[in-house]
């Protein structure tokens, strides 16, 4: 209970700087990880080999859309009953949710059980690998089923404002991870199979400590048979069943894309748009974890009905993740093709490079957009962004299987096509839809989302003009081009996306010492 009271006591802007720095730790970690451990993958097992791991990880995520309905409003509907003191309801929740997981479990269960055994038949598997893809799959399915059962857990972290100890979790079990799969590589001959037995490993451990987090931060909740409620898992899945229908859009934009690439170009193709997509996913991944640290935020100011409050705080984190989901951007466009030369020496790096920009490009606009989507969730007002972005992901899909079929485009059109779609789509609609759920102007957020771009622009073309005065070469060059890059985009981006009390802000948070 003191740690309790002493969140209570913490000034929320104080909160969101220890959430934040530890969300840059935990993705600094992730980055580490899969900057030394990926090459290692690819030389050991082969890219083609590589490649099913990422198709596995898209197969469960197919399989996980009827958990969405459920699970994505649960962090909302449980925080809004604790911040309004009706424990009552925050453990009917829980509890019901935690039971209807169990039954989607067992689905989950048999609809894998039925992708394994068909396998052969469903994708294209040289003969060699087909057994160990198959374990591949069996591995990935149950770390997947593992989280399910577990999902409403991760609910204590958000509830109380406390994501710092969510991105502490994630860093213990990537390192897990790690060491399983160099420890299992060292003792018998290499398989693709033990990246999927190191994720479960890795899932396990997330589960052991998202269990003991909610005894600690939550100890007025507790699973018992008498707070099941039918009624209460009727209620979130009719406002999470449009999340449901969004993550069937995503999956048609840019989901399908190792799929496609397996069926109509082939798996050797598919192996190296995995690898292109490994920087593009380490980057998604950064702006996932910040955007999801301002949420618990947004959704306490709303049950608090300080509405002013909240569409300041939504225009200043979208500034923030403006810049700094950029600058990685910004990176890779400069210096992505020296990074590859040195980190897949094997592979062609132009080809790479091309790749990854082609699949990030969408962030250039959207860094900041993502801030709306929490928006969404925080007024239960989902259904019109779903039905377009399921629209969108349809015209994504068909537009993508068009030009495979008909041009020489390939994994190019795989790549870019979703980018497109996915930009004319956030101009057009989240932004303007993300005012109106607000009662504010349909205008108000594009200076937070056009400032970024130019600052995208400013930069790459700054960095062009003085990175080729850097002689170095290797990894050395890159590190130091990279840094330069780096430093010089985060000074562009201070002064054209924030404003002088964005500034002051700042200064005041790295400065201080509490």
């Amino acid at each position: 209970m003191k740690g309790s009271h002493k969140e209570k006591s913490m000034n929320p802007s104080q909160q969101l700087l220890i959430n934040m720095s530890a969300s840059f730790v935990s993705y600094g970690v992730s980055l580490f990880i899969s900057f030394f451990l990926s090459p290692y993958i690819v030389e050991t097992i082969g890219v083609e080999a590589n490649g099913f791991v990422g198709l596995a990880n898209n197969f469960v995520s197919y399989a996980s859309i009827i958990t969405i309905a459920l699970n994505s409003l649960a962090g909302r509907f449980i925080t809004i009953s604790l911040t309004r003191g009706d424990e009552e309801s925050a453990n009917r929740y829980f509890t019901s949710v935690f039971f209807a997981n169990l039954a989607i479990a067992l689905v989950l269960g048999l609809v894998g059980g039925i992708i394994i055994l068909f396998l052969d038949r469903l994708i294209n598997v040289p003969a060699a690998l087909l057994g160990d893809v198959r374990w591949l799959f069996v591995f990935v399915f149950l770390n997947c089923i593992l989280s399910v059962v577990g999902s409403v857990f991760t609910v204590a972290t958000f509830a109380r404002n406390k994501l710092y100890l969510s991105s502490l979790r994630e860093i213990e079990a990537n390192l897990a991870r790690a060491l399983c799969i160099i420890g299992l590589f060292a003792l018998g001959t290499p398989r693709v199979c033990f990246l999927g037995a190191a994720s479960l490993v890795s899932g396990s451990y997330t589960l052991i400590r998202n269990v003991r987090y909610t005894g600690q931060l939550l100890p007025e909740i507790r699973i018992q048979r008498k707070y099941f409620d039918l009624r209460a898992v009727r209620e979130l899945i009719a406002s999470g069943i449009w999340n449901t229908i969004n993550r069937l859009g995503q999956i048609l934009i840019d989901g399908l894309d190792l799929l496609i690439t397996n069926l109509f170009v082939d798996a050797t193709a598919m192996g190296i748009l995995g690898l292109a997509k490994t920087v593009p996913n380490l980057i998604s991944g950064l702006m996932g974890s910040i955007v999801g640290v301002f949420s618990p935020n947004y959704t306490i100011l709303y049950a608090q009905e300080k509405y002013d409050e909240l569409l300041a705080q939504i225009k200043q984190s979208m500034k923030i993740m403006g810049v700094i989901t950029n600058i990685p951007i910004i990176i890779l466009v400069t210096c992505g093709q020296d990074f590859f030369i040195n980190w897949q020496p094997t592979l062609d790096p132009v080809m790479l490079n091309l790749l990854s920009i082609l699949t990030i490009g969408c962030l250039i606009f959207s860094g900041g957009i993502n801030c709306l989507y929490g928006i969404f969730t925080v007024v239960n007002r989902m259904k019109a962004n779903s039905v377009v972005v399921l629209a969108g992901g349809a015209v994504s899909t068909l537009l993508v299987l068009l030009l495979v079929n008909t041009t020489d485009l390939g994994v190019y059109a795989v790549a870019g096509v979703s980018t497109v779609v996915s930009i004319i789509r956030n101009l057009a609609f989240t932004a303007p839809y993300g005012a109106k759920c607000l009662n504010q102007k349909w205008y108000v957020f594009y200076p937070e989302i056009f400032k970024p771009v130019l600052f995208v622009i400013i930069s790459v073309l700054l960095s062009s003009v003085l990175l080729p005065l850097i002689p170095l070469a290797g990894w050395l060059g890159f590190f130091t081009k990279a840094a330069a890059s780096g430093i010089l985009s985060l000074a562009v981006g201070i002064w054209i996306v924030l404003n002088k009390n964005d500034r002051r802000f700042l200064q005041s948070k790295l400065i201080r010492r509490r």
